[in-house]
């Protein structure tokens, strides 16, 4: 059996050591993780903003149509019985 020579070996090494570096490269440093954490929760929270403001909204939204547009016209209602009758 032949050896492999100087420079069979330092191709293998090198192929190795690609394939080592490309595998590390899918990995996240805990730094990495940390900073992607923290803004998934900014977004998150940003969210739950914006939820609680568009409840909010509805809220008024439910209001305004009550005292504009129901309110009146069981007034109206009322003032036609009362004064209707008479």
């Amino acid at each position: 059996m032949d050896e492999p020579t100087i420079g069979e070996l330092l191709r293998d090494l090198q192929a190795d050591v690609s394939r080592i570096l490309s595998e590390m490269s899918r990995y996240v440093t805990q730094e990495q993780h940390a900073a992607d954490q923290k803004v998934a929760e900014l977004q998150l929270a940003a969210v739950a903003k914006d939820v609680a403001e568009q409840r909010s909204r509805a809220e008024a939204m439910k209001t305004w149509v009550w005292t504009a547009v129901v309110a009146p016209v069981i007034v109206g209602i009322i003032l036609y019985l009362v004064l209707g009758k008479s």
